[in-house]
């Protein structure tokens, strides 16, 4: 049987082919589609049968209309995404997927000025659609700025200088897809960007945001993100690392706080890669979690990627040192309050804002679980209800900034996380998880016992869940006994 990838491909093939049949102008594939076929990002399965799934396309004029007419054709949804500049999209479900067409006339008189006006030489490259779907052939890829040239030498570079002038976004643009594809930004490139660095604040934040979350979904987040650094566009975008830079309090940190910082965001990759030796039946979970999407374009692993390069930012704030004695007594509670304020100014949604505060504010946690006889009852309970859902991210931070710790820290200094962390995952997706999902006692019961309501409400009920998750007790008619004794 044939593979929904393969039938997918062959679909596409099949609208391609109705897409050439619509009026007589020249249909140019251009940008994203067209580098990742001659890198080989997606093979040719047959003759012009492609497996993409976001396909560009230019003409000279009326894309909308044919646009429209496409999207008749093959039962698609058309949308108009820029009115000004006749940008407009068809999208079509198939096998299971989405499969997105974007179409628009050519920015200046042809083809040529077009392709001028693009990012980056590798996205700036064409291929004649009615060509390709006849021949199934790249031979004819019009290449006006060698693109190919540097698709071979895996280098990002600017078509000129000024492109990236005319839309600042392209600054961390280049980030992106160097980390994305594996290449590297060409030297002239990157003394354009540092040129440029401050421009990056320009562009809309969300505009912003999607490109660093896009670069944060990524492995290896901590390389992408010390790039950002060296291109000069990190401070420009997050001045409350600045302090961070050159700060190195106490006697035995070998590293300053940013370097720890960028540390913790790489370890992540670590921790997950680890998790089966930590946690091995709940490995599988803890991943699908991690991939779960807050909004568009920040998945839960993004997000703590994002905690962790903001963890320590009160730390300058609260640091003291009384006779060697190093402390930064609550910049766990006050940095969780200035990455809600980062939050926002990302244009953040509502959970991911929350999730990111609350990953912050308790990740400090785990570390006072590491006592010999391990955690109690009680703390494992109020760990697991402060974050809830948030969890499996404030365990791989704590994690990940453990091990960054003690690589700039003597071994004698250092306690070790990985026990305590096991039974953390044990007792949420043990018993936390199963007794929110299924409490014995409601609301409604407390009122009827003649509890008034108010804020002891939550308190009742907690104390119920927490024993309830404990075992202690395991009936509703034992819950509804334990309420009497506290009404």
């Amino acid at each position: 049987m044939a593979s929904p990838f393969y039938l997918m491909a062959v679909s596409l093939n099949t609208y391609l082919a109705r897409l050439t049949s619509l009026g007589t102008q020249p249909m140019y594939l251009v940008g994203g589609s067209v580098r990742d076929l001659l890198k080989g990002t997606v093979p040719l399965l047959e003759k012009g049968t492609v497996p993409l799934h976001d396909i560009d396309l230019v003409m000279p004029s009326g894309s909308e209309l044919i646009a429209q007419m496409f999207a008749d054709a093959i039962n698609g949804s058309f949308f108009v995404l820029d009115e000004d500049r006749k940008m407009t999209r068809v999208v079509k479900h198939e096998a299971g997927r989405l499969i997105q067409f974007d179409f628009a006339d050519f920015i200046g008189p042809d083809l040529e000025a077009d392709l001028g006006r693009r990012d980056f030489t590798v996205n700036a490259m064409a291929l004649d659609l009615r060509a390709f779907v006849t021949s199934g052939s790249l031979d004819s890829v019009i290449d006006l700025f060698n693109g190919l040239d540097d698709l071979g030498r895996k280098l990002i570079k600017a078509v000129r200088p000024e492109v990236l002038d005319d839309d600042p976004v392209r600054l961390l643009r280049a980030v992106r897809f160097a980390a994305s594809l594996g290449f590297l930004i060409e030297e002239g490139t990157a003394a354009e960007i540092r040129k440029r660095a401050a421009l990056i604040t320009r562009p809309s934040p969300e505009r912003i945001r999607d490109e660093l979350f896009q670069i944060l979904s990524l492995p290896r987040a901590d390389r992408h993100l010390m790039l950002m650094d060296s291109l000069g566009l990190l401070a420009p975008l997050f001045p409350e690392l600045d302090p961070l830079r050159g700060f190195m309090p106490g006697t035995y940190l070998k590293e300053d706080v940013l370097a720890h910082t960028f540390k913790t965001v790489g370890h992540v990759d670590s921790v997950l890669d680890d998790l089966a030796g930590i946690t091995p039946e709940h490995v599988q979970t803890i991943l699908e979690h991690c991939e779960e999407p807050l909004e568009q374009f920040v998945p839960r692993k993004a997000a703590l990627r994002f905690a962790c390069l903001l963890h320590d930012i009160a730390k300058p704030d609260t640091f003291t040192d009384k006779d060697g004695h190093v402390r930064f007594h609550g910049h766990d509670n006050l940095g969780a309050g200035k990455a809600q304020e980062i939050c926002r100014r990302f244009r953040l949604s509502r959970d991911t804002e929350a999730a990111v505060a609350s990953v912050i504010k308790y990740h400090m946690r785990l570390f006072s679980l590491t006592t010999p006889q391990g955690p109690s009852r009680n703390a494992l309970y109020r760990y697991c209800r402060d974050l809830k859902a948030n969890l499996p991210e404030s365990l791989i931070l704590a994690q990940a900034d453990a091990r960054a710790t003690a690589e700039a820290m003597p071994k004698e200094k250092f306690t070790d996380t990985g026990r305590p962390m096991a039974m953390v995952f044990e007792y949420y997706y043990g018993k936390f998880l199963k007794t929110e999902a299924q409490p014995l006692v409601s609301g409604q019961d407390l009122i009827e016992l003649g509890f008034e309501p108010g804020p002891r409400f939550r308190e009742v009920l907690e104390a119920v869940k927490e024993r309830q998750a404990a075992g202690e007790i395991t009936t509703r008619d034992e819950a509804l006994e334990y309420l009497k004794t506290l009404s």
